[in-house]
């Protein structure tokens, strides 16, 4: 696992080309952050709240919510 502390409006990105997500942390107060993810349409990307939960949405289990 890697741990990274950035500030609001820094971004990190994952992968390269089509299949690359950028992660930007657009706010953060208090114990909340706010992030933004930008990646293909064919990447799911869903909140996880535990391993088991996670290995799930792995194995297809779980889909992305597209963003209201």
């Amino acid at each position: 696992m890697l741990r990274l502390d950035i500030k609001p409006g820094e971004s990190v990105r994952i992968g390269e080309g089509a299949n690359a997500i950028t992660i930007t942390l657009e706010e953060k107060s208090g114990r909340n952050a706010r992030i933004a993810f930008d990646a293909d349409r064919s990447v799911k990307i869903a909140r996880v709240k535990d391993e088991q939960t996670a290995a799930q949405f792995l194995r297809g289990g779980l889909t992305a919510q597209p963003a209201a």
